[in-house]
C-alpha cells in the first residue's frame, strides 16, 4: 500500500532525525505526550509503510538520507545560560539581561551580535511558554529546531505551512478522535482548556449594599458533579477495571523501525481503566447540566460593572478542575443619593425664612441623619462639604466627603398675614433702594 504524500514526509523527517543513531531498540528515541493529545498518534503508527516500502528499514533510510550530518542545535537553556530545572523569574531575568547586551540598536552593523539575539529570542518565546517548554523537554533542540523550520519559521513548531503536508493522516478526524493535526498542536502550543466551564453573571443589588458591603446567594445554571455516580461515570457499586492491553498506562509502544512513539492505547481511550457499562444518569460524562448555589461576598466600596471572580467555583470537573465564576455587579440608583467615585451628593430643600435667616436642616448620610447648620442668607445652589462622609476606599482608611446641595422652596400659596409681611417687607427693601440710589447720585 502506498503512503500518501503527507505520511510518507512525516517518516522522511522522523528517519532522518534518527539515521545516525544505533539500530538498537534502547537507542530509539521515545516521543511523550500528555494523556490527552496521545489518540491522533494511533493512526499515523498504524500507516507505517509495507516491507515493499523505500523506508522499510533503517539501512534504506541511511541510503536515502546519505550526507553531510547536520550541525546539532544548541540547547535553550544554554543559549540563555540558565539551569534545565530554572524557574520563569529566571528564565526572565536572563533573557532580559541577554537582549539588552545584543539588541541590534546597541550593536549596530554586528553580524554576530545580531545572529545571537535571535538565537535569545527564539530560546525565550519557547522557554517562556510552559506548554511549548515541556514538548522542548521531551524531543529535545534538534527534533524542536526541525519541526520549527517545518512550521515556517515562526517559533511554534507545528504552525504555518506544516500542518497542511499531514492532513492526509491526521485531517478528518483520523488517529483516533482528534480534532486533526492543527487542533492538536494548537493545544499544545497556545494553550488548551482543561477543567470546567467558566460562568459569568449579572447580580443587581441597591445601591446601600454596594456602599456597605453585603453578603449575596446566587443561584446560576451551569455543570455539576452526577449525583447518581458521585462523579465516577460508572454505575454506583461497580468500579473501573485496568486495561489489559496497556496494562493501566494508557499508551502502548508502537515501533516501525527506528522509529518509536507513544501512542494512545486505543482500548481504553488513553485512560488505563475499561469499563463494562457507564452510568446511565450521566452516561459516563461525570457531569450533568444542574443548579449549582455560591454565596458571595461584595466588599464595601463597590461600583456599578465592577466583576468578582471567584476561583474554582464554575462548572464542575469530573478531574477536579472546576471553572471560575465571574459575578458583574448592576447597582440600581439611589432616590436620595448620588455617587461620584468615592463622594456622595445630596440635596437639602430650605424654605424661604431659613434661607433668610439661617437655621438647621436635617440631613441624611450614609451613616444615618444628622442636622447641620444653615448659614443667614444660604443661596439656591450653593453647597457645604461634610468632609469623610463619603465611600470608604476598598483596600485603604480613606474615606470620600459628602456634598449637600441647598435648593430653596418659593411658597404659591401665601395667607392673608404672609401676604402682608411679604408686601411691608417689598415696600422696605424699595425704600432701602430708593436711599441708596439718591446717595449714590448725591455722592456722583
Amino acid at each position: 500500500m502506498r503512503l500518501p504524500a503527507g505520511a510518507r514526509l512525516a517518516l522522511l523527517l522522523a528517519r532522518r532525525s534518527l539515521s545516525s543513531a544505533s539500530s538498537s531498540s534502547s537507542a530509539a528515541a521515545v516521543s511523550h505526550f500528555p494523556r490527552a493529545h496521545r489518540g491522533i498518534w494511533s493512526d499515523a503508527v498504524r500507516a507505517a509503510p509495507s516491507r515493499s516500502s523505500p523506508f522499510s528499514s533503517p539501512s534504506t533510510a541511511h541510503r536515502f538520507f546519505h550526507g553531510t550530518r547536520p550541525v546539532a542545535a544548541r540547547d535553550y537553556y544554554d543559549v540563555l545560560g540558565v539551569n534545565k530545572g530554572a524557574s520563569q523569574a529566571e528564565i526572565k531575568k536572563a533573557y532580559y539581561g541577554l537582549a539588552k547586551k545584543l539588541h541590534p540598536d546597541t550593536n549596530k552593523g554586528d553580524a554576530d551580535a545580531e545572529r545571537k539575539f535571535q538565537e535569545v529570542q527564539r530560546a525565550y518565546e519557547t522557554l517562556k511558554d510552559e506548554q511549548k517548554r515541556s514538548f522542548y523537554d521531551q524531543v529535545g533542540p534538534d527534533q524542536y529546531e526541525k519541526a520549527s523550520a517545518a512550521g515556517g519559521g515562526t517559533g511554534n513548531p507545528f504552525e504555518g505551512g506544516f500542518g497542511n503536508p499531514f492532513e492526509d493522516i491526521f485531517g478528518g478526524g483520523g488517529g483516533g478522535g482528534g480534532g486533526g493535526m492543527n487542533d492538536f498542536f494548537k493545544n499544545i502550543f497556545r494553550g488548551r482548556e482543561f477543567g470546567g466551564r467558566d460562568v459569568k453573571v449579572a447580580l443587581e443589588i441597591s445601591f446601600m449594599e454596594a456602599v456597605q458591603g453585603c453578603t449575596k446567594t446566587i443561584n446560576f445554571q451551569t455543570s455539576v458533579i452526577c449525583d447518581t455516580c458521585s462523579g465516577a461515570g460508572v454505575p454506583p457499586g461497580t468500579k473501573p477495571e485496568t486495561c489489559a492491553s496497556c496494562r493501566g498506562t494508557g499508551f502502548v509502544l508502537m515501533a516501525t523501525g527506528p522509529f518509536r512513539m507513544q501512542s494512545t492505547c486505543t482500548k481504553c481511550g488513553g485512560s488505563g481503566k475499561t469499563v463494562k457499562e457507564f452510568c446511565k444518569t450521566c452516561r459516563g460524562n461525570k457531569v450533568v447540566p444542574g443548579t449549582k448555589t455560591v454565596r458571595l461576598d461584595i466588599l464595601p466600596g463597590s461600583d456599578d460593572e465592577d466583576i468578582i471572580k471567584l476561583i474554582r467555583s464554575g462548572g464542575a470537573d469530573p478531574d477536579g478542575h472546576p471553572g471560575d465564576l465571574y459575578v458583574s455587579l448592576k447597582v440600581r440608583e439611589d432616590p436620595v443619593f448620588r455617587r461620584e467615585k468615592g463622594d456622595i451628593h445630596v440635596d437639602a430643600v430650605l424654605n424661604v425664612t431659613q434661607a433668610i435667616l439661617g437655621g438647621t436642616v436635617q440631613v441624611p448620610t450614609l451613616s444615618g441623619d444628622v442636622v447641620l447648620k444653615v448659614k443667614p442668607g444660604t443661596q439656591p445652589g450653593q453647597k457645604v462639604v461634610l468632609r469623610g462622609k463619603g465611600i470608604k476606599t476598598r483596600n485603604s482608611s480613606y474615606y470620600g466627603d459628602q456634598y449637600v446641595h441647598f435648593n430653596v422652596n418659593i411658597p404659591v400659596n401665601l395667607t392673608p398675614k404672609q401676604r402682608e409681611l411679604i408686601e411691608e417687607f417689598a415696600k422696605e427693601e424699595q425704600g432701602e433702594d430708593e436711599k441708596d440710589a439718591k446717595a449714590a447720585s448725591a455722592s456722583g
